[in-house]
């Protein structure tokens, strides 16, 4: 029987008219993880194993660009309806995100974009690095580009408005739903446009990035830690954790890391 302090879950793939997004760790009803990896866990929903897991960790593989998107926050979720969702983003090889509205731009260039099919020229284009983590707050105006790979941490929220989708059509040959006005209500144009770090931390969660090589304690926490293999492989009190997996370390005890891997670490 393996260690009950780290645990790992079974794929959890959700594909999409872009791509697929694997939700790693989730209690979200609408994909909730399952427990693997021959722990005495094995098999039962982390929402029967963690109470109160307020995150949803993924990995979104996106082959064609996502739609313009903005999510809600505790306030502006009051009107739109939904659940609030801040979230962040940690590139997994360079790509190419939409993070932010161009300066001065208001509801009426938005209105008018939409209508226009000229969106882009309001967005910021960033040409991200692998390695770069952007924070993406409830409000702010974002999409994620063709052919990129991203880790994303987020509110457990399932919320999206769909603001504009590149004037193209979905699996059925017509043009996909969109949300204009709960959009309109969402957005906060006094958002400053995200800049590339290495750490994201606010009130939701602390984002970083460690380098492995050898031995390293992670201090007993009073939450849930996630870990993701980003490069390299490594074990955690002896639960091997590859490539491009996650893994989540329950409360209360130290965790041993071993091996040579680029790893996120995230904590509630």
């Amino acid at each position: 029987m393996k260690s009950d302090s780290v645990l790992r879950f079974e794929p959890n793939i959700h594909p999409a008219l872009w791509g697929q997004e694997s939700w790693e760790i989730s209690v979200h009803p609408s994909g909730p993880s399952v427990v693997s990896g021959g722990c005495a866990e094995t098999g039962r929903r982390l929402s029967d194993v963690v109470a109160g897991f307020p995150l949803l960790v993924k990995v979104i593989d996106a082959k064609t660009r996502l739609s313009v998107q903005v999510h809600p926050n505790e306030t502006t979720c009051r009107l739109t309806g939904g659940d609030p969702k801040t979230e962040m983003w940690a590139m997994l090889e360079d790509g190419v995100i939409y993070a932010g509205l161009r300066p001065g731009v208001g509801r009426k260039d938005v209105e008018d974009a939409v209508k226009s099919g000229c969106f882009e020229e309001l967005l910021v284009r960033h040409e991200a690095k692998k390695g770069d983590a952007f924070f993406i707050p409830g409000g702010l105006v974002h999409a994620i580009g063709d052919a990129t790979l991203i880790y994303e941490v987020q509110q457990s929220s399932n919320t999206t408005f769909r603001l504009y989708d590149w004037n193209r059509v979905g699996a059925d040959g017509k043009p996909r739903e969109l949300h204009v006005e709960k959009s309109l209500q969402a957005i906060d144009y006094s958002l400053p446009v995200p800049q590339p770090a290495t750490d994201v931390k606010c009130g939701f969660f602390d984002f970083r990035q460690i380098s492995l090589d050898g031995e390293l304690v992670i201090p007993a926490s009073p939450r849930s830690t996630v870990l993701f293999a980003a490069e390299g492989s490594f074990s955690a009190d002896g639960f091997e954790v590859p490539r491009r997996t996650s893994a989540l370390a329950l409360p209360g005890k130290d965790i041993v890391l071993r091996g040579s891997a680029h790893v996120f670490v995230t904590t509630p």
